[in-house]
């Protein structure tokens, strides 16, 4: 932490805000959609709702996520915030969870994602038809070309994430452009209305499929608060962390939206179930040709191994920060950094190796009937826990709210954290209501559990 506070101030208001909306679109909102509406049963509009109901949510999470920035403007991370608030035994399985599972099981989900889109990219040049074996070894080795980058050349993986971070929303734009000209000239078709429900799907409660649809939005919405890691270099990070927050996060829902929209209008929910992570494929082929189709797919490419590297990034400093906790048992030398690389190198590694084992876990995910047939979502398990944890963490402002450490707007502050708390509930309860539900929050608890058996106890 003592670090952290020497670092320099050099970011203004603009680069925090691109970096909470660089680290929420990346991937997810590419390959989710046609899980939000399988989720759905190929009702849009429950899909648009679903949208609508986690992006307000989100909005309002970072609203209240900036009363701990305002607090903390030198010591940001949720890490830190738990810390704060709750104490060391909490944030030592915060930080268990970062290592076991968090990071490591989305890095390796979107690493397979990067393989998805690579082989889909060569079947259009090679005569093969692309496996879940290929997305998996093709992941493993954009994972492993990744790690020497990060290790050897650490300024080439920045420059690499600032890169990406403009190509990420063009495609975005762009198809919302589309999509919503479509519905001005009158070009969307019945199947593509709000009141269509995916034929042949067994049909629920409406306000089920809203919920059901909760889970692959949640992750296309998560990584906003990854912002607040680098709040010691941001100028004037009292007030610019804060507002960066607040327009970032608004910014993702409504180009979110917009996205969800301009893909529902020109392609029928049925048919995105069909094609699966490939829609998005199909939609800048029938807009642009095969051509087009081509540059989208290098476009998501990129974005995803952007989105990728920066989880790396992330992942494979976690266990060196896990080690140098208060509560931490010390193994491995995680808390040592190597003379020559200035790099923690056996974090690295160890981290690595966990993302390696997930991705072996989420190819079986993706291809044992058991898991196929219930649509079970490795992705959705680390989500859940951060919802936990942040909701732990709205509902620990109200003690600050009651001791008066906020001098101005406390009224308003309670009530935007109610918000919050409700959103983040209704979110949960949405969750825990959807298929596999339960089984995601029971698999968070057995991971908390183990985290007593690297806890040291004094």
């Amino acid at each position: 932490m003592s670090n952290d506070q020497k670092l320099e101030a050099k970011y203004g208001l603009f680069t925090a805000i691109s970096m909470v909306i660089g680290q929420v679109i990346g991937s997810g909102i590419f390959f989710k959609v046609d899980d939000v509406l399988l989720a759905a049963q190929g009702n849009v509009l429950a899909g648009l709702l679903g949208f609508i109901i986690v992006g307000v949510s989100v909005v309002f999470a970072g609203i209240s996520m900036a009363n701990y920035a305002e607090l903390l403007p030198k010591d940001g991370g949720i890490l830190n915030y738990v810390n704060y608030r709750f104490g060391e035994t909490a944030s030592y399985f915060v930080g268990w969870m970062y290592m076991s599972l968090f990071y490591p099981a989305l890095t390796a989900v979107l690493f397979t994602v990067s393989g998805i889109y690579i082989a889909h990219l060569l079947a259009e040049f090679m005569s093969f038809e692309p496996t879940p074996l290929h997305f998996a070894l093709i992941g493993f080795v954009n994972l492993v070309i990744f790690f020497f980058i990060n290790i050897f050349r650490p300024k080439s993986s920045g420059v690499f994430q600032q890169m990406t971070t403009v190509l990420k929303v063009l495609p975005l734009i762009f198809i919302a452009s589309l999509g919503i000209l479509s519905l001005f000239k009158g070009e969307v078709s019945e199947v593509n209305t709000f009141t269509q429900v995916g034929s042949g799907l067994q049909n629920q409660s409406f306000i089920l499929l809203v919920a059901a649809s909760f889970i692959p939005i949640s992750f296309a919405f998560d990584g906003w608060y990854i912002a607040t890691q680098i709040s010691g270099e941001i100028k004037n990070s009292r007030k610019n962390l804060p507002k960066a927050l607040i327009i970032g996060t608004i910014s993702v829902m409504v180009i979110y939206i917009a996205y969800y929209l301009g893909i529902v209008f020109r392609m029928s929910g049925d048919e995105i179930i069909q094609l699966k992570d490939t829609y998005i494929t199909e939609f800048a082929r029938k807009t642009a040709s095969n051509s087009g189709a081509i540059l989208m797919q290098l476009f998501i490419i990129i974005s995803v191994l952007g989105t990728s590297n920066g989880l790396l990034l992330a992942t494979i400093r976690v266990p060196y920060q896990f080690a140098n906790l208060e509560k931490s048992k010390k193994f491995l030398n995680l808390n040592k950094v190597n003379e020559k690389t200035k790099m923690p190198v056996n974090s690295a590694v160890f981290g690595t190796l966990i993302i390696v084992f997930y991705l072996f876990v989420y190819y079986i995910n993706n291809t044992h009937p058991y898991f196929t047939e219930s649509n079970f979502d490795l992705s959705a398990i680390p989500i859940i826990f951060i919802y936990l944890v942040n909701g732990a963490l709205f509902l620990g402002l109200f003690q600050l709210f009651n001791k008066k450490v906020f001098t101005t707007n406390s009224f308003l502050k309670k009530i935007i954290t109610i918000i919050a708390v409700l959103g983040n509930a209704v979110v949960l309860f949405g969750t825990a209501t959807a298929p596999n539900g339960l089984t995601y929050f029971v698999i968070n608890i057995v991971f908390v559990l183990a985290g007593f058996l690297l806890m040291r106890r004094t």
